[in-house]
C-alpha cells in the first residue's frame, strides 16, 4: 500500500485479506514474523488508543482496527512479513504468477512511502580540488563527487542545484559539453557524470590556489549558503637558470623545486639537450667529444617533498677544452603544472686540464761533484700540446758565474734570461729538466745555495705553484772528518783523569774546528754517572793545521767506600761538528776496571811507634783499604829485637789467635800489644809487629798492603831521674824594714827512678834585681841521695829603699849536665820581688776573640785560617778572653791567666759595632754600644742579635780587673762582619736591593676562661703571636709606646707600662700578678730539635733578664707567643682599658659586658750603631678586642747612594688608617737637600708609592735640619693621601740636593730659601710590604645575676666576694612568718667579679599576688612562651590580684606605704644606717621590707617580689645617696602606669638601648609565707646538717639556745638624723645570731653548730636597748634539709 510520509493508514481488506470456508473471521490469524523497519503495525479498540501488535485477526482488519504509522523518516520504501493460520492448519494458500500454491513461508506486505520534502541539503564531501594537469593544452581538473557531494534523501540528485555565488580568480568553471564558456549553475547530477571542471587562466599560472564561492538548494527550496570550494595546485622548475661545474667533478646536479600545495604526490620529466658540449650518444668519438651522458628520467615527488635533483654525469677527458655547455629541460608533468625555469643551461668547465709548468719539490740538495744538476720541471693536465717555459738561476750564498765565463770562487754556472735557456715540452712530454753545471773546487766551504726560477710561459700554458725551487749545495765540503782514536778504551779505576784522543783528517785544515766531546751511560746502563764517573759535555777545539786533540773525563775512584765492582763502562761520543764531519768511530765504549784496587788491603797506619813504659799497653791500629762490604782478616804478631819477651813486652804468636778480623764496613781495627812496665831505668828498646796471612770472603781474597811491619820503641823516660824546679815563678813581698830579710824556699824536686844518687847545681843570676842589693846571691850543688825526692834551695831577699817598681831575678839548674839524672822541663824559675808602692797594670795574655754564640764550643775551627764561617745575624755574638776555657789555647793561657791574678768573672767587656761598609767603600767608624734595653744590657760578654744586622762589623773590648777592682789595660778583638747565609728567621730579600722593610701579618687571639679553668680561672687570655725576623725585638703594652730610646735604657720611662712586656711581673710589686713576661718553662724534648740551639737558655753564659725573655721566642718555628692572663679589674684599673656595658634583657637570660683596652704593638731593629727604627701601631681593642698591626723586615736602610745615606726611622699608621714613613738622611755632600727651590722650577722632592697602589700620593715634609752645610743630618717625614689595607711595594724617594761653595759658612736663611744651587733629585729605593693585620675574634664575658631572699641580716650583709659560704647557701628557701624582716638583695657572681669598674643599682621594687594561681612572669616580647607580652610585677594585669610599687629610687613618694593599715617598711639598703656596708661592695645591692602586710590577704596566695636594677660603670652612677624622708615631695602619685593601665615606663627600663652605656635587667622571685602566723621561724645560715645528726643536735640546742637580740632602730622623719626613734612593739620581731662569727668553721660540713652567746652589743652604740628572750623552737618536716637556729 502507499502511504504519505510521516502519516498513519489503516490497512483495509482491500489490501490484506485471507478466507477459509470453515473458519470464522475472528479465528484466522495473522503474525508478523518481521516488524516494518520505519514504522510501526498497531491495533486500536476504539480509534483513541493505539498499541502496537504482533497478531491480529481477520476480523480486526474487517473492523479497521489495524494502521500502519509511518516514523517521518526519510525512507521511501517500507515492508513487513507475516503468515497466516487457522489455529489447525498451519499451511495456507497464495496466488503466485498465476498458480496456487500451499505455503507456510512468511510472506511480504510491501509500502511504499510518499515523500515529503522537509529536509534541507547536507552538503556531505568538500575537499577542494589538490591539483591541477595539462589536458588539451590547458590546465584543468575535474571536479568528482569525490570531492563535492550534497545529500538530501528528499530531493533527486537533479534536483540538487549549485549556484557560483563567487567567481574563481584565476581560472573559470566551464562544463564539457559546452567547452570554452563559463558555467555558474550545475547540478549533483553533472557532478557525478564528471560534466564540471576548473579550468586555469594561462596567465595566472605561478599562482598556485584559487576558491569560489557557492550556495546549494532544493526545488522547495531549502537553501545552504556561503560554501567555500578551494582549489589548490603545485609548480615544478628548476632552482636556477645556469649551472657550473667542473669537468672531473663526476656529475652536476641540477635541482628541481616544488612550490605551491606538496601534501599531493607528482612526477615530471627531466632530460638533457646538447649545447657545445656533447653527450655520449653523439656520434663522434674522438677525444674531447663525449662531454656528458645523455639523461632523460622522471622525477618524483612524494608528498611533502619540495626538492629533487636531476643527476647528470660529467665525462673527464683530459683535453683542454675551455669552458663547454648543454640544457637540461622539465616535461610531462603529472600531478603538477609547470613553473619558470623549465630549461637551465650546464656550464663545464675544465681548468685542470690546462697545461701547468712548476718544479716538482721546492728544495733540492746536491753534492759538490755531482757535475751536473738536473732540476725536474714536470707539465700537468692536457699533454697534447708544444709548451716552452724560460728556467733562469739566481745567486743567494752560493755564487754563480757570469753568463758567458767560470770564474775562479764560482759555485756554479749561471742561467741568464735568454731563449736559449728555455725549457720546451713536446706533445706528449710530461716531465723535462733545467740543467745547472756545479762547479768542483777543493775550498772547505759549509751548506750554499741558489734559486732557479720559472718564467714567462708560452701562450698556451701558465705557470703552478712551485714556480720556485732552492738548489742546497750540501756541506761541509772538502770537510775534514774527525773521528775517536778507537772503539773501546779500558782504564783503571783510581786513573783519576783520562785522556781520549780525538782525529782529524781531511784536506782544507786550514780552518778552526771543533766537535763537542760527551759522556752517557751505557745501554744497559753499566757505570752510574756522578758515582763511576764524572758526566760531562765539553768542546774540543782544533787550531788551525793541528789533526790530534784529547777530550779528557774524570773517573770516580770510589775511595770513601770502595766496592769491587768489576769492569763497568759507559760511552762517550762525539756530537755538533764545526767546521768538519763525524766519521766512525765517533762512539766509543770506556771501560773502568777496578779488581785489584778496590781488593780489601789491610796496612799498618805509621811504619813506627814509641811507646812509653807506664803506659803498659799500645793499640797499633791497622787500616783497611778498598772493598768494606766483605768479611776480611790478617794475622797481627811480634818479633823480638832489642826488647825481650816477657820482660818488656808481651808476645803475640804467628798463629790464628792473633788473628784480627774486620766485620762489614769497618775500617779500622787496633792490634793491641801489651807493653811491661818496671820501675828500673833503661835505655830504648825495640821490637816488630808484623801482618801476615790475609783472608778474604770474596773470590779475590784480600791483601796485606806496604807498611806491613811496624817497630816499636819502648821508653822508659818517666823511670829516667829527672830534676826540676816545682814552679816556673815566684812572688814575694819586699820584706819590711830597712834591714828586714825575707827567706824565701824554692823547691828542687826529682822524679823517677830514685835508687840512684843524682847531683846538680842550682845557682842564682841577676835581672833587674841585682845580687847583693835586693837579694844573696848564692850557688851551690845538690845532692840526692837513694830515696830522696826533693831538695829546699834557700834565698835571702833583701830590703831595698830605693826600689820603685817590681823586680825580678832568676835561679837556674846546670849549667854543667847533671849527674846521674836528666833536666826537667821548669830548669828555670823567675822571683819578681813585689815592690810596696808601685801595683802594675793588669793586662789579658792575649786579645779576646769574637764568635757567635752558637760556636762557643767550636772556637778553634771558627776561627782558624781560611774558615768562611761568619756569624749568623740572628743569634747573639760571645767575647772569649783567654781566660775562659773555650778559648782556643787555653791550657798555656790558664797559667797567664793564674799567674798574674785573672779570674774569668772578674774580666768588663764592652763591645763597638760599625755599620756595613756602603757601595763606594766607606767604611763606617766604630762606636761603642750604650743601648741597654730592659732585657739586655751591653757590658756584658753575651752581645744580643738586637745590636747588630746583616754586613755590620762588631768587636769587642775586654778589661781584666784585680781583686779590688782597678781596670786593667783593655783589649780589643779581632773585627767580626755579620755574615748574610746564616740567618735563623730569614725574610725574603725584595728583589733588586740589598734590604727592604718586610712585613708578615701576625696573630692575635682572645679567650675568655672560664670558671672551671685550671691554672687562670675567670680570666681573659690575651696572646700575641709575631713572626720572627732576625735581629728583631718586638715590644707589646697597652699604653702608647713613646721615645723608644728613653723607654729602652731608663726604667723610669717603663713604670707605667704594667701591662706590656716591658715589665716583670717581680717589677709590677703586687700591682698585678699577670703580665706578658710570665716565666716560661719549655719541654725542649716536646719542642722537638732545632728549638733550643747551643748556650740559648744557659744562665752561666746569659742574663736572666735575656733568658725570660727569649723564652717568649720559638727559633724554630720564629715565632714570638706573648700570653697574658688579665682579671677584669686589672683590665680597667691598670692596663688603661675602659669598660662599657651592653645588657640585653630582652629575650635572653644572660647579659653581656664590652671591654675597650688599646694595644699598641712596636717592632724595634738596629739600623744604625746607636739608635733604634720601630715601626708601631695602636689600635683600640673592644672585648671584642682586635687590633690591626704592621710588621716589617730586617734592615732598615737603604744602600747608600753616593751623595747620601737615606734611613728609615719608623713607620706606622696613624687612627685614619694612612701610612707615615719617617726618614732620616745624611749628605755626603756639602749643602743640603731641599723641599723645592728656585734654581730648579718644577721640581719637589717627593716619595713616590708602587704603580700598583693605583696612585697613593705621599705629603713630603722636612722636620727638622741640622744647622750646617758639612754632610748635614734631616729628619723627614712622608704621609700617603688615603688609607689602604697593604702598602707593600717598592716607594721611591726623590730629594733635591743643594750644593753651596766649598768655603760658604752657615747662615740660618729665615724665611727666604737658602742660598745654594739645586740639582736633578737623588733617588732612592725604599722597599716596604706590610699591611693593616684582620682582626681577630671577639670574645663574650658573660655576667650572671642573681636575686636573694635572706631572713636575716647577718647573711644579708656578707660580703659574697670574700663569703666562705656558697651563693645557693646564702639564698633562703624557706618561709617567712608574721613579725619577720625580709633582706632582698640582687648580685652578680663573685666568681665573674668585675671589682669597682662597674655598680650594680637598684631601681624599683615591686610586690604582686595572682588571681587564681595565675602566675606573673616576664616576656616582653612574648617569644618565650607565645602567651602575648608579659611584664611581671610592673604593669596591672586583670590576672594580677594585688600589685604594689615599694620602692622607687628616683621618686620615691609614688610608693605604696601601707596595705590594710599595716606598713611594709620598706627601705633600699643604702637609706639605712646599719647596712651601710653594703655599698662597698661592686655588684650588690639590696632592701628590706616587713612581711606582716602580707598576711591580711586570705591564706593560699603565692606572692612575687620584682627588681629592677641598672648596671652601670662606676663614673656613671655616682655614690648611692641616703635619701631622708623629710623631704617628701607633695605630687601626684606617678606609678610605671597611665590612666588607661597601659605600661608607662620609659623603655629603657625593660629594653635594651644600644649604645647607651648604663643598662638595665630585671628578676622576679616567689616568697613564701608561713601557713598561719605563727610564732616561730627559721633563721637560715644555709649549711645543711646530716639527717640522723639534725635531731640530736636540735635537743641539745633547745636546751643551750640563748642569744643575745637586738631590735634595729629606725630613722623617722619626724626626728633629727642620726636619733633613735622609740622602738615600735611587735610581738615577736626577732632576729636570732647564729654563730657565725668567727666562730664558724668554713662551712658547717655536717658537724652540729656549738651555740656560744654572742655579745651583739661590741658594735652597736650603748645608747641600744637589748632584751633578753627565752625561744621556742619549732621543729617543722623538713629535717631531711636539716635545720640551724
Amino acid at each position: 500500500m502507499r502511504v504519505q510520509e510521516g502519516v498513519r493508514k489503516t490497512i483495509t481488506e482491500f489490501e490484506l485479506k485471507a478466507t477459509d470456508a470453515d473458519t470464522e473471521a475472528e479465528s484466522i490469524v495473522f503474525t508478523v514474523v518481521q516488524p516494518p523497519r520505519h514504522g510501526s503495525i498497531e491495533r486500536t479498540g476504539n480509534g483513541q488508543h493505539y498499541r502496537q501488535t504482533s497478531t491480529f485477526t481477520m476480523d480486526d482488519i474487517y473492523q479497521n482496527r489495524i494502521s500502519y504509522n509511518h516514523d517521518g523518516s526519510n525512507s521511501l520504501k517500507d515492508r513487513f512479513t507475516f503468515s497466516v493460520a487457522d489455529g489447525t492448519n498451519l499451511f495456507f494458500m497464495v496466488e503466485e504468477a498465476g498458480k496456487e500454491i500451499v505455503t507456510a513461508a512468511p510472506q511480504k506486505f510491501k509500502i511504499e512511502i510518499l515523500p515529503v520534502d522537509d529536509g534541507t541539503p547536507r552538503i556531505v564531501t568538500n575537499l577542494g580540488l589538490q591539483w591541477l594537469e595539462y589536458t588539451d593544452n590547458k590546465a584543468t581538473n575535474l571536479i568528482s563527487r569525490k570531492e563535492l557531494l550534497t545529500v538530501d534523501p528528499d530531493t533527486d540528485d537533479g534536483q540538487l542545484v549549485y549556484e557560483v555565488t563567487a567567481e574563481p580568480k584565476h581560472g573559470f568553471l566551464e562544463s564539457k559539453l559546452k567547452p570554452g564558456g563559463s558555467v555558474s549553475t550545475f547540478t549533483q547530477a553533472d557532478i557525478n557524470l564528471g560534466l564540471i571542471r576548473y579550468v586555469l587562466h594561462p596567465e595566472s599560472v605561478q599562482e598556485t590556489m584559487d576558491t569560489f564561492k557557492f550556495l546549494v538548494k532544493d526545488s522547495k527550496p531549502n537553501v545552504v549558503n556561503d560554501n567555500v570550494f578551494h582549489i589548490q595546485w603545485s609548480l615544478i622548475s628548476f632552482e636556477h637558470q645556469s649551472y657550473n661545474v667542473s669537468e672531473k667533478a663526476g656529475t652536476v646536479a641540477v635541482t628541481v623545486k616544488r612550490t605551491g600545495n606538496l601534501n599531493q604526490y607528482a612526477i615530471v620529466l627531466c632530460r638533457t639537450e646538447e649545447g657545445s658540449a656533447k653527450s655520449t650518444s653523439s656520434t663522434g668519438s674522438s677525444p674531447g667529444q663525449q662531454d656528458y651522458v645523455e639523461y632523460a628520467g622522471q622525477v618524483q615527488f612524494d608528498e611533502r617533498e619540495d626538492t629533487k635533483v636531476c643527476t647528470v654525469v660529467v665525462n673527464d677527458d683530459k683535453v683542454f677544452e675551455g669552458a663547454e655547455s648543454f640544457h637540461v629541460e622539465l616535461s610531462m608533468p603529472v600531478y603538477a603544472l609547470l613553473g619558470a625555469n623549465t630549461r637551465a643551461a650546464v656550464n663545464i668547465n675544465d681548468t685542470e686540464d690546462e697545461p701547468t709548468l712548476q718544479f716538482h719539490k721546492k728544495t733540492y740538495h746536491v753534492n759538490e761533484s755531482l757535475g751536473f744538476f738536473h732540476a725536474p720541471i714536470e707539465r700537468k693536465g692536457d699533454a697534447s700540446s708544444t709548451v716552452s717555459a724560460l728556467c733562469r738561476t739566481v745567486a743567494r750564498s752560493a755564487r754563480g758565474s757570469s753568463l758567458h765565463a767560470l770564474e775562479s770562487g764560482s759555485d756554479y754556472k749561471s742561467r741568464g734570461p735568454t731563449s736559449d735557456n728555455r725549457v720546451v715540452f713536446g706533445p706528449g712530454v710530461s716531465m723535462s729538466t733545467c740543467d745547472v753545471r756545479l762547479i768542483d773546487d777543493s775550498e772547505y766551504e759549509l751548506s750554499e745555495e741558489f734559486e732557479l726560477v720559472l718564467s714567462d710561459p708560452s701562450d698556451n700554458a701558465r705557470l703552478g705553484d712551485v714556480g720556485v725551487a732552492k738548489v742546497v749545495i750540501d756541506g761541509p765540503n772538502d770537510a775534514s772528518t774527525v773521528t775517536l782514536g778507537n772503539a773501546t778504551f779500558t782504564f783503571s779505576e783510581d786513573a783519576g783523569t783520562i785522556e781520549i784522543p780525538v782525529l782529524r783528517h781531511g784536506s782544507d785544515l786550514s780552518s778552526l774546528t771543533s766537535v763537542w766531546c760527551a759522556t752517557r751511560p751505557s745501554d744497559p746502563p753499566s757505570a752510574s754517572p756522578g758515582v763511576d764517573y764524572i758526566p760531562s759535555s765539553k768542546k774540543v777545539e782544533f787550531k788551525p793545521g793541528k789533526t790530534e786533540e784529547t777530550c779528557s773525563l774524570t773517573i770516580v775512584d770510589d775511595i770513601q767506600n770502595p766496592t769491587i765492582e768489576g769492569s763497568e763502562s759507559f760511552v762517550i761520543f762525539l756530537s755538533s761538528p764545526q767546521g768538519a764531519v763525524l766519521q766512525e768511530p765517533y762512539e766509543a765504549n770506556v771501560v773502568i776496571s777496578d779488581t785489584f784496587q778496590d781488593i780489601p788491603s789491610m796496612q799498618f797506619e805509621k811504619s813506627s811507634y814509641t811507646v812509653k813504659e807506664k803506659d803498659s799497653v799500645l793499640h797499633v791500629p791497622i787500616l783497611r783499604t778498598g772493598d768494606l762490604s766483605f768479611k776480611s782478616s790478617v794475622r797481627c804478631f811480634t818479633r823480638t829485637m832489642s826488647a825481650m819477651v816477657m820482660d818488656d813486652f808481651e808476645e803475640r804468636r804467628n798463629t790464628d789467635e792473633s788473628r784480627i778480623t774486620f766485620l762489614k764496613g769497618e775500617k779500622v781495627k787496633n792490634c793491641t800489644v801489651h807493653v811491661n812496665d818496671d820501675s828500673v831505668y833503661e835505655p830504648e828498646e825495640e821490637f816488630q809487629v808484623h801482618l801476615g796471612t790475609p783472608l778474604g770472603d770474596h773470590w779475590s781474597g784480600a791483601m796485606v798492603g806496604v807498611n806491613d811491619i811496624i817497630t816499636i820503641t819502648i821508653t822508659n823516660d818517666e823511670d829516667a831521674p829527672t830534676i826540676e824546679f816545682e814552679q816556673a815563678s815566684y812572688q814575694v813581698r819586699e820584706p819590711p824594714g830597712p834591714d828586714g830579710v825575707e827567706a824565701l824556699n824554692i823547691k828542687v824536686i826529682r822524679r823517677g827512678d830514685l835508687d840512684r844518687t843524682s847531683k846538680i847545681r842550682c845557682s842564682t843570676r841577676d835581672g833587674s834585681a841585682q845580687s847583693g842589693v835586693d837579694y844573696n846571691p848564692k850557688s851551690r850543688v845538690l845532692k840526692f841521695t837513694p830515696g830522696m825526692d826533693h831538695i829546699l834551695f834557700k834565698v835571702e831577699i833583701l830590703s831595698n829603699e830605693d826600689r820603685e817598681w817590681h823586680e825580678s831575678f832568676s835561679l837556674v839548674l846546670g849549667p854543667d849536665d847533671p849527674v846521674e839524672a836528666v833536666l826537667g822541663e821548669i830548669t828555670m824559675t823567675t822571683v819578681t820581688i813585689l815592690d810596696q808602692e808601685a801595683a802594675g797594670s793588669l793586662i789579658l795574655p792575649a786579645p779576646p776573640i769574637v764568635v757567635s754564640l752558637a760556636d762557643y764550643d767550636h772556637v778553634q775551627e771558627v776561627t782558624k785560617e781560611g774558615s768562611k764561617k761568619t756569624p749568623s745575624p740572628g743569634y747573639p755574638l760571645v767575647c772569649v778572653t783567654p781566660c775562659d776555657p773555650h778559648y782556643p789555647k787555653y791550657s798555656v793561657m790558664k797559667e797567664h791567666c793564674e799567674e798574674a791574678g785573672i779570674n774569668q768573672t772578674q774580666v768588663h767587656f764592652s763591645w763597638e759595632v760599625a755599620a756595613p761598609t756602603d757601595s763606594n767603600g766607606a767604611r763606617s767608624p766604630f762606636e761603642t754600644v750604650t743601648d741597654t734595653t730592659p732585657y739586655t744590657s751591653v757590658n756584658h760578654m753575651v752581645l744580643d742579635s738586637i745590636y747588630f744586622s746583616r754586613r755590620f762589623h762588631v768587636r769587642c773590648v775586654a778589661q781584666a780587673r784585680d781583686k779590688s777592682g782597678h781596670p786593667g789595660t783593655p783589649l780589643r778583638s779581632n773585627v767580626v762582619t755579620v755574615g748574610t747565609e746564616g740567618s735563623i728567621c730569614h725574610t725574603p730579600i725584595t728583589t733588586g736591593t740589598a734590604r727592604g722593610f718586610q712585613a708578615q701579618s701576625f696573630i692575635a687571639t682572645l679567650r675568655y676562661l672560664d670558671v672551671k679553668h685550671k691554672e687562670h680561672p675567670n680570666r681573659i687570655h690575651i696572646s700575641v703571636q709575631i713572626p720572627h725576623q732576625d735581629g728583631m725585638l718586638p715590644l707589646v703594652s697597652t699604653m702608647p709606646l713613646h721615645n723608644l730610646h728613653f723607654l729602652l735604657s731608663e726604667s723610669i720611662y717603663r713604670q707605667q707600662h704594667v701591662c706590656s712586656n716591658l715589665v716583670t711581673i717581680k717589677e709590677l710589686q703586687g700591682l698585678s700578678d699577670s703580665g706578658f713576661l710570665d716565666d716560661v718553662s719549655y719541654d725542649s724534648i716536646s719542642l722537638g730539635p732545632g728549638y733550643d740551639r747551643p748556650y740559648q737558655f744557659n744562665p752561666n753564659v746569659r742574663e736572666a733578664k735575656t733568658i725570660q725573655f727569649y723564652k717568649h721566642l720559638n727559633l724554630k718555628s720564629c715565632i714570638w707567643t706573648f700570653d697574658a692572663f688579665y682579671d677584669m679589674t686589672e683590665l680597667i684599673d691598670v692596663c688603661g682599658g675602659s669598660v662599657t656595658a651592653d645588657f640585653q634583657v630582652r629575650d635572653s637570660a644572660q647579659s653581656f659586658l664590652t671591654v675597650q683596652v688599646p694595644l699598641y704593638v712596636s717592632y724595634i731593629y738596629v739600623t744604625a750603631p746607636r739608635g733604634w727604627a720601630s715601626l708601631e701601631h695602636h689600635t683600640e681593642m673592644e672585648f671584642s678586642f682586635f687590633y690591626d698591626t704592621v710588621l716589617w723586615r730586617t734592615g732598615i736602610q737603604t744602600d747608600s747612594v753616593l751623595s747620601a745615606r737615606l734611613q728609615i726611622i719608623r713607620i706606622f699608621i696613624r687612627e685614619d688608617g694612612r701610612l707615615v714613613i719617617e726618614f732620616k738622611t745624611h749628605a755626603k755632600f756639602r749643602g743640603q737637600f731641599v723641599l723645592e727651590h728656585h734654581t730648579l722650577p718644577g721640581h719637589k722632592s717627593r716619595l713616590t708609592a708602587p704603580d700598583h697602589l693605583g696612585g697613593v700620593d705621599f705629603d713630603v715634609q722636612l722636620l727638622w735640619s741640622a744647622q750646617t752645610f758639612d754632610s748635614p743630618y734631616q729628619l723627614w717625614r712622608a704621609t700617603s693621601s688615603y688609607s689602604r689595607k697593604d702598602y707593600s711595594g717598592e716607594y721611591t724617594v726623590f730629594l733635591i740636593p743643594c750644593t753651596v761653595q766649598p768655603t760658604q759658612p752657615w747662615i740660618d736663611p729665615g724665611d727666604k730659601p737658602l742660598s745654594c744651587t739645586a740639582h736633578a733629585p737623588e733617588r732612592f729605593l725604599v722597599p716596604i710590604a706590610f699591611q693593616q693585620t684582620n682582626r681577630p675574634v671577639p670574645v663574650v664575658y658573660s655576667l650572671n645575676t642573681e636575686f636573694q631572699l635572706c631572713n636575716n641580716e647577718k647573711v644579708f650583709l656578707l660580703d659574697p666576694a670574700s663569703a666562705h659560704i656558697s651563693m645557693a647557701e646564702m639564698d633562703y628557701k624557706g618561709a617567712f612568718s608574721m613579725g619577720q624582716t625580709l633582706y632582698g638583695r640582687v648580685l652578680w657572681n663573685p666568681e665573674q667579679n668585675l671589682n669597682a669598674a662597674y655598680k650594680l643599682q637598684l631601681e624599683k621594687v615591686y610586690l604582686c599576688t595572682g588571681r587564681d594561681g595565675y602566675v606573673p612572669f616576664f616576656d616582653p616580647t612574648g617569644t618565650l612562651y607565645n602567651e602575648g607580652p608579659q611584664y611581671g610585677c610592673i604593669q596591672p594585669n586583670k590576672q594580677l590580684k594585688h600589685r604594689f610599687l615599694l620602692l622607687d629610687r628616683k621618686q620615691p613618694d609614688v610608693c605604696d606605704r601601707f596595705f590594710h593599715d599595716v606598713p611594709f617598711e620598706a627601705d633600699f639598703a643604702s637609706d639605712v644606717p646599719e647596712l651601710q656596708s653594703m655599698a662597698s661592695m661592686p655588684g650588690v645591692d639590696g632592701f628590706t621590707m616587713k612581711v606582716d602586710a602580707l598576711y591580711k590577704v586570705e591564706a593560699g596566695h603565692q606572692w612575687y617580689l620584682q627588681v629592677i636594677y641598672v648596671i652601670s660603670p662606676e663614673s656613671r652612677s655616682g655614690p648611692r645617696l641616703q635619701r631622708s624622708l623629710t623631704t617628701r615631695l607633695t605630687r601626684p602619685k606617678r606609678d610605671l602606669v597611665d590612666r588607661g593601665g597601659r605600661l608607662a615606663l620609659d623603655e629603657s627600663l625593660v629594653y635594651d638601648n644600644e649604645g647607651d652605656q648604663v643598662k638595665n635587667g630585671t628578676n622576679m622571685k616567689p616568697l613564701s609565707l608561713e601557713v598561719g602566723p605563727s610564732p616561730t621561724f627559721n633563721a637560715h645560715v644555709g649549711s645543711s646538717v646530716g639527717g640522723g645528726l639534725a635531731a640530736l643536735a636540735l635537743l641539745v640546742l633547745v636546751l643551750l639556745a640563748s642569744c643575745f637580740l637586738f631590735r634595729r632602730c629606725r630613722l623617722t622623719a619626724s626626728k633629727e638624723k642620726g636619733f633613735p626613734k622609740p622602738c615600735e612593739e611587735y610581738p615577736l620581731n626577732t632576729k636570732v645570731e647564729v654563730c657565725l662569727d668567727r666562730c664558724v668553721e668554713k662551712n658547717f660540713s655536717s658537724k652540729p653548730c656549738t651555740v656560744r652567746n654572742v655579745n651583739i652589743n661590741r658594735n652597736q652604740e650603748p645608747r641600744a636597748k637589748v632584751k633578753q628572750v627565752n625561744l621556742e623552737v619549732k621543729l617543722h618536716n623538713n629535717l631531711s634539709d636539716g635545720t640551724e637556729v
